[in-house]
Parts: structure tokens; sequence; C-alpha cells
């Protein structure tokens, strides 16, 4: 795929992130409500695909109308790193905001592992949500791959093309400086999940802020990908219908209604 003109560099980017902010959630509502009247193990699966080939096209097109810009890099990185060092109060109350929110949000998944009391919390917790949850064992291979799949492609596009787009670092774009970039593409992050409902929209959002200080504090978007990947892909062990609840895995596989459940 070649890279556009540079003359037509700065729309391209305007149309890529239109379609990110505006057409990317109503793609995700379209699907999600299918799953809502109707869901099943292959009904999932094949969302999980198709939600899969739409993150890793949508990153590939974000670095491609961002070359040679490397968005795994924080933009300015030198500037915050500098000021970051000059005021060491807020470093320090930024780096305990993170590390809390990786021990509560990892604690959840590792309790689950051996507790089944407290799996079926959980399971009664995310019950408005099972209709697009992982159930068979097929279905949990392809959560992996979704899983990872979005820890990499969320990141390189909300915390790395959004982040540099907003600071003004691309062809594009508008002059927010990073730390107003921030808050903006962690809004943008958390309403791409629509999907899940408002709660879903606020649990994403303030995910986003917080993956998006621990980028501005390493400078690069490895932790976060990492740290994102891992938070998703912990539902394979906190959610496990087909060992807690084997009469509703058995109806949420073969197919049902939601509300019947």
């Amino acid at each position: 795929m070649a890279k556009p003109p540079m003359q037509l560099l700065p729309v391209a980017q305007d149309l890529f992130t239109a379609f990110l902010v505006l057409l990317t959630p109503l793609i995700s509502m379209r699907r999600t409500q299918q799953l809502r009247r109707c869901t099943s193990g292959e009904a999932r699966i094949t969302s999980y695909q198709f939600t899969i080939w739409k993150l890793w096209v949508s990153a590939a097109v974000a670095v491609l109308l961002a070359y040679p810009t490397n968005l795994n890099v924080l933009p300015d990185q030198e500037h915050v790193a500098t000021w970051l060092g000059a005021h060491l109060p807020v470093f320090l109350v930024a780096a305990v905001a993170t590390t809390s929110f990786v021990i509560i949000g990892l604690r959840q998944g590792f309790r689950a592992m051996a507790d089944a009391a407290w799996r079926k919390k959980v399971a009664k917790a995310v019950q408005t949500m099972r209709f697009m949850l992982p159930v068979s064992a097929k279905e949990r291979r392809y959560w992996i791959m979704l899983s990872l799949s979005a820890g990499i492609c969320e990141e390189l596009l909300y915390r790395g093309f959004l982040m540099h787009y907003l600071s003004g670092l691309l062809a594009g774009g508008v002059a927010l400086g990073v730390l107003g970039a921030w808050p903006v593409a962690s809004t943008l992050f958390g309403l791409a999940h629509v999907y899940q409902g408002v709660a879903g929209v606020i649990r994403a959002t303030i995910a986003g802020l917080l993956l998006g200080l621990i980028a501005i504090l390493t400078g690069q978007l490895i932790l976060p990908i990492l740290l994102h990947a891992l938070f998703d892909l912990q539902m394979l062990w906190m959610y496990r219908p087909v060992d807690d609840d084997p009469d509703i895995a058995e109806k949420l596989i073969q197919g049902c209604t939601p509300s019947e459940l």
C-alpha cells in the first residue's frame, strides 16, 4: 500500500480520524445489537473474527498515514520527561495512580483463578454482557487472538495515532499538546466502547486515561499494550460458564435470546 501524496496526507489523516471517532463506534454498536437479539457460539466467533480484522486493518492504515512518525513513541517525550522531572510530586502521584490501577485491575483475575465463589460474583456482574463473552473452548481461543489484537491495535490507534494527531505532530490534526491530547484521546477511546453501555464508556475512559498516563510516564506504548492485552485476557479465567454454570453455557453455545436467560 503506497503512502498518500504529501498534499493529500492531512486530508487522509482527517478522514481516518473521523472514521475512527464516528464510524467505529457505530459499527461496533450494530454488531452488538445483532448479538443482543440472538447470540450463539458461532455468532460470537464471527463477531470476534470481524473485530480482529477491523483492528489490524485500522492499525495498519494508522501506521501508514503517520509514517515516518513512530507511533510507539509518545510525542514530545523529551519535553514531557523534563517537565515531570521538575515536578516530582506530580510524577509520584501519577506513578502511584497507575500502579494502583494495575494492581486493582489484575487482582480480580488472579483471585478468580482458584475461587469459584468469586467467579460466580463476576459472572453475575457481567450478566448483561455475557451475550458477547466467550463460552466454548473454540470461542476462548478466538478471545485470545482478540485480546492480543485489541492490546496492540487499540493502543496504536488511540494512544499512538490519536495522541500524535491531537498533539499537532502529524500533517493533519490540531495542536493540543501531549497533555491536552491525553484526556481527549482517552474520552474518544471510552466512546468507542459505547456498545457496552454508559458504564462501559466510563470504565473504558478511566482505563484510557490511566493507560495514557502510563504511556506518558514510560514514553512509549509497550507497557500499555501488554497491560491492555492482559486486562482483556483475564476474562478467560474470570468468566468460565462451562465449569460454573453448564446449563447456561449450553444455551449460550447452541443459541438463544439473551433476555431469556
